[in-house]
Order: C-alpha cells, then structure tokens, then sequence
C-alpha cells in the first residue's frame, strides 16, 4: 500500500504544475479580458524618500505598536520593498542579506541558514520569524524551513529586522533576533502584475497577482506563483542533486477602517518537492550509503485580524491563524497542525505613560511516520503554549527621554513557566539624534527532537579487522532544559546632515544551558559491533560580544549608497561532562565579519542601475548543524557580487537583468544537515526578468 502511494505522488508533479501553469494563464487571460480601470500603486522609481522620512518610517517589531524607526531603542534596520527589489534577490532569505549582523548561508538550492549574532544553523532555532503577525517557526527542530516560506516578493512593504532578543513581547525563540515581514495591504496593489523569467538560478520563476475592490473600503488581491531551481555544484565535483520547484497560490483581503474598525484575511497554500542525496544507515557494510530521494511538502495557512482604534494612542486587536503542513523525507515524516490566538491592547495612562498588554494561546499537533532511522518517542504529540504580556513606556521627559519596562510570562509543555523581562532607556537630545541601551532575558525552549527522539547517524566499519564496527546514534533528551540568554545593548543613532544617517551599536550576549553533546558507550550489542549514544544536554556557556555599523549616504537625488559593517567575537565554554564532538562548532557557525556595500544609481528616469558587495569571513566554526558531525571542514572566507539592471520600457513595462556572485564561479557558504550527504557551492547566477503591469 505505502509504494502505490509513493508513486501516486511521484508521478504527480507534472500534472500538478500543468494545472498551476493553466491556472496562471486562465486568470491572466481573464484580467485582460476584463480590463482594469483601477489604479496600481506600485512604485517603479527610486524612492523619493529623503533620509528624514526614511528615519521617521512607523516600525512595530520593537514594542508592538508603531513608533519612528529613528527613535527606538533597539539595533533594528528596515529593508524597504525598493531595496528588495532593487537587490535582484528571487526569495527572502537572500534579502535578509541586507541588514547589518544577519548571516545567510545558503547551504545549497533549497536550503538556508540564517542567523543573527551568531548561534547560526541551517536550522535557525535562535531566531523568531513573522509574517505578516504568523510565526513560521516549527517546533519539530525549532526550526524554520525557510523554502517553504515564500510571498510575491513585489507585493512586501518592509522587512523588520531587530538584532537582538525579542522575548519581552514575543515570548520564547526570539533568542538571537526577531525578523518581522511585512506585506503591502491590498488597496495598495490595485490591478494585474505579471512576472515572467529565468536564467541560470532559478531556472523558471514566474507570478501573476490580481488586486481589484469590492465597495469603497473593501479591497482584495490574489496571486499564484511558481518557480524552479536548477542543480548547484558539488564541493567535490558534479552535480549536488538539490533541484527543487514550488507552487504557490494565496488572497489578501483588506476592509479599511469604518468607525474605527480594521479587518484582514490572507492565506496561502504551496506545494514544493526538491531532489536531496540522503544517508541511509545499515548495520551491515558499508554501514552509511547515500539514497538519491525527493523531499516533499505541503501545507496551507489562513489568518484573520481585527483592529479597533479607539484613538491615536488607543487600540484593541485580536489576531487568529491557522497553519498546516505534511513533511515528507524518506528517513522520517511529519504532519503538524497549529492553532494560534493573540490579543493586543494598547492605551494611554495619564499624561506620560503608554501601556501595552495583552496574551496569547497556540495550539501544536503534530503526527510523526517513524523509520528505523528516525524514531520520535511520541508518534503523536499535542503541545500548547499560553502567555500574557505587559509594557510600559514612560516619557521621563517629553520627547526627550522614555524608559520602558515590560515583561513576558510563558508557559510552555516542556519546561513549564519562563519568565523574560527587559528594559530600554531611549535618550533623545535632538530630533536627529537618538541614544539607547537596554538589558533583557531571552529564552529558548526545548524543540521536539530534543527532548524525545532517537536517530541513527551513521555506522563505522571496523579498523582493525579486529576490532567491532561503531554505530552513532543520537538521543533527544526529555530533561533537556530552555537555553538562556542575558543580554547587553547600547547604541547610537544620528543624521548629521540632511544626506547622511549612521547606525552604531554594540552589544554583549551572556549564555547558558546551549545545546551540547554527551558521548555514552552502550556495549549491549556487541559483539555484533558497538554503539555510542550522543545524548542532547544543556553542556554549554558563555559570552558572544561584537559590534554593528550601518551608514546611508544619499549623494544625489538619483543615487544613494550604503555600506554596513559586523563584527562578532566568541567566547563559548563547554561544560566538563560536556563532549565536544564537533557540537560547539556545530552551533556556532558564524562569520566574524561581514561587510556590504551597496549602490542605488538611477542611470536615467527609467533605467536603475545597482551593484552589491559583500565580505563574509573569519568563520568561528564549521556550520555543519544539528546534529551530524560528518562535515567539520571550515568555510572559507568569500566576496561576493550582485548587480541588476532595469528599464521601464514604459508605465507597465519593465524589463531586468541580475547577476549574483559574480567574481567567482562557485563558493562554499555552509555545511548541510543530517538530512544531506552532499556539500554543495553556490555558483554564479544570472537572471531576466519580465514584468507587466495594468
């Protein structure tokens, strides 16, 4: 029964992405047929935001509820959709690249690691990401599987990128950062947009979106896109087998304040399945084999939210989603389900304090297919997690100092009650000056793996002949406990002068209970051979400290450049009962520099011109993840290149070029997982691109 089902499915793809294909056209035909008398507000020219109005952008990631990006008192960067755009990057992670103190590494064609300030993974289980309010991360790894995560990159208004923890407000996993993206609401993408392109990486990527209105304050988009990635190269040569494509289609629905009320309704489903060489243990010789295989998923997400503003400094909103996924490899699969609820209520108390409450419940159900590889002790698990909030921001001074306390009391299945509080003091001499510190706990709690799993990592041959073959397994752990983290801030903000603003921050990071190894030696199978037991334990501590620079510098009208710097030094400690085995390293994959430099030129009204330079080196560790060892080669330190070229033949029409990594033809970025046997390269890419609008 299970191999009629899997070539059911394996002889599917084509005919699903005929349907999506004709769907694509079907609904383009149908818009042109149509025609389109409403106005898209999509914007094709260099923003004519000077750097003032860039400093005074409304940003929420910090405290939950809009303030100016100038004067927080955290190290957040905003990417603008005309960075984004005019970066030339084809999926998210590649524009996280532009903040300041954010580690991508691709580790091959579908897979990433992101990180911030270090305690990077192809997992990233330090970093809290949101979508429009929905957390996508999975608490199978406390992961996020970043190819499944996928938006119509034209229809984003801004990605939040707070370096730094963010657990005061939103609770547990936002460790090292929190990365909230932000989309355009619908009455702002007005009409039909279609994308049609390709080249090297990705071979195929193309999108169609149709934004129209129902009444006055009613707006609507959909959208249904797909895309296709070509093999990269093998570290050792050849092919890396990490093809992958994924389609997916989605709604937003917008109903504009109407006596004060605010509603939203967006969803999305996808489907995607990427090539991946996979190890298969065997306790008979050659004991580790390499299976080519096909990674599948599958899942869907609908999120409502209704906002009630009362004032300007009063409001009530009440968010609630669903998100649902299959995940599908051949050494384990996992069907997850999550329920989400979250109230927000904002108002004023007295002349000089604003307070921020609120609380929230989420829902996990997830269903696990074992294999003898991989086994979870709980094939079935139901998990829940209920927490309440509270801030205050008090004006010391008016609009020259403002203290805010706050606190988040969490409970969680797995280590019960956490408790994170923080405080940020902002100083504000000038309205272009800002000065801020802060100090907080953050917490990140156990995943499912690690408190209940067991895999079978790889079998040794013996060596001597006389002596018996190893088998490596490692074991979650059920007393594995929250990794903690205190953390030091300061920084200082300022525009000196009308075209030039800086960004200056340093932090120090001191942690305890990080994620380690313990090597036990189990002899109940000899003499058949001999097993060592990796158990997960709370082994490691330490402190990360380091520092961040960002710098705009709008040279004219029609060009601006900016540059940012990060540094970051380690200072990590292995607990004695602790093994090292390679799991320090595998932790704390992460660069010591990090350098961007970039250049927004308009050549002529209708034809921009950007360049992007980066450095990545000083890596602290080989990046080989959770939780196999088998890479335990350094990355090497790299440049990079990106440049695009656009022209807007007219209003609708816009043709591009990108190039990406263009000095050299391949380089090593990371180490993959456990689920790959193959060290891949990214290669130098190009890509055109044709985009319509009516």
């Amino acid at each position: 029964m299970k191999t009629q089902q899997k070539n059911a499915f394996q002889c599917g793809p084509n005919r699903r992405r005929h349907t999506f294909t004709l769907a694509l056209a079907l609904l383009t035909i149908c818009r042109l047929a149509h025609g389109t008398n409403s106005t898209n507000r999509d914007d094709h020219e260099l923003l004519k935001l000077s750097l003032e109005q860039l400093m005074s952008m409304k940003v929420t990631s910090v405290s939950k509820k809009e303030e100016k990006l100038s004067g927080t008192a955290a190290a957040i960067s905003v990417i603008t959709a005309d960075d984004i755009q005019r970066s030339g990057a084809n999926n998210i992670p590649d524009a996280f690249r532009l903040a300041p103190g954010v580690d991508v590494g691709r580790v091959d064609a579908h897979t990433w690691a992101v990180g911030v300030r270090g305690l990077n993974d192809t997992f990233s289980p330090g970093l809290l990401t949101l979508i429009d309010g929905r957390s996508i991360y999975s608490p199978l790894f406390s992961s996020t599987f970043w190819m499944a995560q996928d938006v119509m990159l034209e229809d984003l208004s801004r990605i939040e990128v707070v370096r730094g923890p963010g657990s005061t407000l939103w609770g547990a996993n936002a460790f090292n950062g929190v990365i909230n993206i932000v989309s355009k609401p619908a009455d702002e993408t007005q009409g039909l947009l279609v994308n049609a392109g390709g080249g090297s990486q990705p071979a195929v990527a193309s999108s169609v979106r149709w934004g129209d209105k129902l009444g006055d304050n009613t707006f609507y988009r959909i959208y249904g896109k797909y895309d296709q990635w070509n093999d990269f190269e093998a570290v050792n040569g050849g092919s890396a087998n990490d093809r992958w494509w994924k389609m997916q289609g989605g709604f937003r629905l917008d109903q504009k304040p109407v006596a004060g009320n605010e509603f939203t309704l967006q969803g999305d489903v996808y489907h995607l399945e990427a090539n991946q060489d996979m190890p298969q243990v065997s306790l008979s010789p050659p004991g580790r084999q390499t299976t080519p295989a096909v990674w599948s998923q599958t899942g869907g997400n609908i999120l409502g939210r209704w906002t009630r503003t009362f004032s300007d400094r009063a409001e009530l909103s009440v968010q609630a989603y669903y998100d649902g996924e299959r995940f599908e490899v051949p050494i384990i699969n996992e069907t997850r389900h999550a329920i989400d609820l979250d109230i927000r209520h904002q108002f004023q108390l007295g002349a000089r304090q604003e307070i921020v409450w609120g609380g929230g419940y989420r829902l996990n159900m997830s269903a696990f297919d074992n294999t003898e590889q991989v086994r979870m002790l709980e094939s079935s698990q139901s998990k829940s997690v209920f927490n309440t909030f509270v801030q205050d921001q008090i004006n010391l001074v008016p609009e020259r100092l403002r203290l805010t306390l706050g606190s988040k009391l969490e409970h969680n299945d797995y280590t019960g009650f956490e408790v994170e509080p923080g405080a940020r003091l902002a100083w504000t001499p000038t309205e272009r000056q800002t000065v801020w510190a802060s100090v907080s706990r953050a917490v990140r709690t156990p995943s499912q793996f690690e408190q209940g799993s067991r895999m079978e990592l790889t079998m040794l041959p013996s060596s001597p002949p006389a002596t018996p073959a190893t088998l490596l397994v490692l074991e979650g752990n059920d007393r594995f406990n929250s990794e903690t983290l205190i953390a030091y801030e300061i920084g200082y903000r300022v525009q000196p002068h009308a075209r030039l603003s800086l960004d200056l921050n340093a932090f120090v990071n001191s942690y305890d209970g990080l994620r380690s190894k313990l090597n036990q030696l189990d002899p109940s199978t000899l003499p058949a051979y001999l097993t060592v037991n990796s158990t997960l334990v709370n082994g490691i501590s330490g402190e990360t400290y380091g520092a961040e620079i960002a710098a705009t510098w709008q040279v004219r009208d029609t060009w601006r450049l900016s540059a940012n710097y990060s540094w970051l030094e380690e200072n990590l400690r292995l607990a004695p009962e602790a093994s090292s085995g390679g799991a320090q390293t595998a932790r704390l994959s992460a660069p010591e520099q990090q350098v961007m430099l970039r250049s927004s030129l308009n050549l002529t009204p209708r034809v921009d011109f950007d360049l992007g330079l980066r450095f990545v080196g000083g890596f602290s560790g080989s990046g080989s993840g959770l939780p196999d060892d088998t890479f335990s080669s350094k990355v090497e330190s790299y440049f990079s290149l990106d440049a695009r070229l656009a022209w807007r033949v007219n209003p609708n029409l816009e043709l591009s070029l990108a190039g990406q990594n263009l000095l050299e033809e391949a380089h090593r970025e990371f180490n993959p997982t456990f689920l790959s046997t193959v060290a891949a390269q990214v290669p130098r890419s190009v890509f055109g691109k044709v985009s319509w609008r009516f």
